[in-house]
């Protein structure tokens, strides 16, 4: 039961927000609201008033920065998107109501949904991914490129202290402050340890935002940038011990990768690394229906590490298998939510299905159109980037190294969500700073190219009249 300390926190979080952005400016105002919100809010917890979306950490943090926008008349940052996106953004607002009005009909015990179930779930869908647009508008800079690493560089650190307290003392600090655990003890119990949740709600989620502060500060440390006092070195090697001991094999071989690839590899190979990634996430759903990805060869190799880790991913491919033929049937639009995306048993209605990837949750509520809406915002940056990095010779190498980061570290944020369900208005925001970067590359590039012209042009006009 959440006391009152819970409710206090997010309560108090929009006035502290808004000293932030008074404080330190807008684009530090942001960066730390969201990290502050994700990193010490209570997890699991929201205050539901009539009417009104439901406030949690990240919700009352983007109605925040809303508010702060329309009180000091800045743009949203909508209109900064090319016409593509902008209709992308449109459709995955509209999705919720496509899925409502083709799922009107009862599942087992479960109702229809209704048009405030569509309505309802576009509101949660525009506060969700509002931070992306954020990131495309006020993030567009060399310098607010480097501000995001840096603040998550020193978020990673912080988080670095409290996670190896709870994997030495067991994960209490949640409970001890906000009066509850915000999940299942036992899945924070593996190898004779602990996992860490902090104030993030599991263990995972620790450990994967541990693995992306690894490839912030390697990029980091790759280019000498300071991020704190401390030498990155140090930093690095610390996060990257604290990874090791958070027990989770997945979060590891991300930041694992992170950091070779972007210490060791050059930039065109982190480009193509992260384009690989991102279709390889788009086509594993068809993979999978038409059994054409190694699940089987997977495991072999998790079973040589780990056979318990072979297990449980046996145990994930299962599921994904039978909510993948229940998404199937209603491909285009989905189920919808309230739980009728999950599979139940025919005889009792019960819920016989584990939902544990972002990927299988949205395509079985909002079918493909909301899968294909969703996850573009994500792959579109990382295809631009793909795109940009030949024509934007202008740039530094240091600029050129922080992009080809930026992009692996998005396309891991992307992979992961086949795993898990990391994805959250936080990571929206590295998204969206990613494809305004893109568009601020493009448009210097398009403006040295239109001098250049104009140079060629004065020079010939020149030479005619000397003629």
């Amino acid at each position: 039961m959440p006391n009152l300390i819970a409710y206090a926190a997010v309560g108090i979080w929009p006035i502290a927000v808004f000293y932030m952005i008074r404080r330190y400016g807008f684009e530090s105002g942001v960066l730390m609201g969201l990290l502050g919100a994700y990193m010490f809010l209570p997890a699991g917890f929201d205050i539901d008033l009539p009417g009104l979306p439901a406030f949690d950490k990240f919700s009352i943090t983007v109605i925040t920065l809303i508010a702060y926008l329309v009180l000091h008349k800045k743009p949203f940052g909508y209109l900064g998107l090319s016409k593509a996106m902008r209709l992308v953004f449109l459709a995955f607002l509209i999705s919720p109501f496509l899925t409502s009005v083709t799922n009107t009909e009862r599942y087992f015990y479960l109702p229809g949904l209704s048009l405030y179930d569509g309505l309802s779930d576009s509101i949660h869908n525009f506060l969700y991914i509002f931070p992306f647009l954020i990131g495309v508008k006020y993030f567009r800079s060399f310098e607010s490129q480097q501000l995001i690493f840096k603040y998550f560089v020193i978020a990673a650190a912080i988080y670095a202290v409290l996670a190896l307290w709870e994997i030495r003392m067991s994960p209490q600090l949640h409970s001890t402050l906000y009066g509850y655990f915000p999940h299942s003890w036992l899945q924070q119990y593996r190898g004779g340890g602990f996992r860490a949740i902090v104030f993030m709600g599991h263990g995972l989620l620790v450990a994967f935002f541990l693995a992306l502060g690894l490839a912030f500060v390697s990029a980091m440390n790759k280019t000498r940038t300071k991020s704190m006092r401390v030498n990155n070195f140090a930093l690095l090697l610390f996060i990257m011990a604290t990874l090791i001991l958070s027990k989770s094999l997945a979060a590891l071989v991300f930041g694992l990768f992170a950091f070779l690839m972007i210490t060791f590899m050059g930039n065109k190979l982190m480009h193509f690394a992260a384009l690989a990634i991102a279709a390889m996430f788009l086509s594993y759903p068809i993979m999978s229906s038409m059994n054409l990805f190694p699940h089987r060869t997977i495991m072999n190799y998790a079973n040589a590490i780990s056979p318990e880790r072979a297990e449980s991913l046996g145990y994930r491919f299962e599921h994904e298998e039978k909510l993948l033929k229940h998404a199937n049937s209603k491909s285009l639009f989905g189920w919808g939510g309230w739980g009728r995306n999950r599979v139940r048993d025919e005889m009792t209605g019960q819920d016989t299905s584990t939902t544990d990837g972002k990927w299988i949750i949205t395509l079985g509520v909002r079918g493909w159109f909301g899968y294909i809406s969703e996850f573009l915002f994500i792959v579109v940056p990382i295809w631009l980037s793909f795109r940009i990095r030949s024509k934007a010779k202008h740039i530094s190498k240091k600029e050129s190294i922080f992009l080809a980061s930026h992009v692996l570290i998005v396309s891991l944020i992307l992979l992961d969500q086949m795993p898990n369900a990391s994805l959250n208005p936080l990571y929206w925001l590295v998204a969206g700073a990613l494809l305004g970067r893109v568009y601020d590359l493009k448009e210097q590039a398009i403006n040295i190219e239109q001098e250049e012209k104009e140079d060629k042009e004065s020079v010939s006009n020149s030479s005619t009249l000397l003629t």
